[in-house]
């Protein structure tokens, strides 16, 4: 997979979370079969926290949402929308290096949405996530279709298998979605 070491920084963040995009890329109606409540999951490449919010919602009271960004802008703008939505009990931060995610810690549900390809190491973050699933744990990877080739996102395909995950679903009209399981 052809790597780049763009990554959409805060001055998006206003074409990364508004009302439309919620209402195109509704996270209860993409995860919602996925995310359990109770349960842990990983907002990777969260930026502005378009979904973070609504995924702690759905792990609810006794589940945890870590919200993690490489940039501390966009963790800060997170922050800020968890405080005002009064669910910053559920949620946790981590800011991550570009190179890697550094978390100790396992995910029953993990969403990466139209941030793998901006990754400088993507394969090996497809491993770092595979890593970070606990057994039944469900990843969602979403790419732009524009940015990321299907022959690209094959490569994630097979290197998610690789890892010992499992394909259950493939779709997508204009992003490239897989979603797997451990």
């Amino acid at each position: 997979m052809q790597t780049t070491t763009h990554i959409c920084g805060v001055e998006h963040a206003k074409w990364l979370d508004n009302r439309v995009r919620r209402m195109l890329q509704n996270p209860r109606k993409l995860f919602g079969k996925y995310v359990k409540a109770g349960g842990v999951a990983f907002d990777v490449g969260c930026g502005p926290g378009a979904f973070t919010q609504a995924l702690a919602e759905m792990v609810g009271p006794r589940g945890t949402v870590v919200a993690i960004d490489v940039q501390e802008e966009m963790l800060a703008m997170t922050r800020r929308k968890i405080a005002a939505s009064g669910l910053e009990d559920r949620v946790a931060f981590h800011r991550c290096s570009a190179e890697s995610l550094a978390m100790d810690q396992k995910a029953d549900f993990i969403v990466t949405f139209y941030m793998v390809h901006e990754s400088p190491a993507p394969m090996h973050l497809v491993d770092e996530v595979a890593a970070a699933l606990e057994p039944g744990g469900c990843w969602y990877l979403a790419e732009p279709k524009m940015h990321v080739s299907e022959k690209a996102c094959q490569e994630i395909i097979d290197r998610s298998i690789a890892n010992g995950l499992k394909l259950v679903e493939r779709k997508g009209v204009f992003s490239r979605i897989a979603v797997f399981q451990r």
